[in-house]
């Protein structure tokens, strides 16, 4: 019994630590996402979220650098997904882990 307590607890240990990094990943893209679309980043063209075009010399230099900003921001959204996918799955294999840890130990 208790090998295959110590076994399972490994692999409860090692899918918390998966689930942890894929969450971690997955977070830190929907701020980068986030930051694209909130941070300024020009001081003439200010944020993509709030940017209303204008008339003066730099619009097509604010226009191109707010379509690539909430590009960016898609992409780094869609590429999360499937880690947000992953680390769904995983939290549901660390509970599936811990009642069959729970049912070693006969609790």
């Amino acid at each position: 019994m208790d090998d295959e307590y110590v076994r399972r607890l490994k692999e409860y240990e090692s899918r918390a630590l998966v689930a942890k990094v894929v969450g971690g990943l997955t977070v830190a893209g929907w701020l980068w996402a986030l930051w694209l679309v909130f941070a300024p980043g020009n001081g003439l063209c200010g944020s993509p979220a709030f940017y209303e075009p204008t008339g003066f010399h730099m619009a097509e230099a604010c226009d191109s650098e707010m379509i690539g900003r909430i590009g960016g921001a898609v992409a780094v959204f869609l590429v999360s997904l499937p880690l947000a996918a992953l680390w769904g799955w995983t939290v549901v294999r660390l509970l599936d882990g811990r009642k069959a840890l729970a049912a070693v130990t006969g609790r």
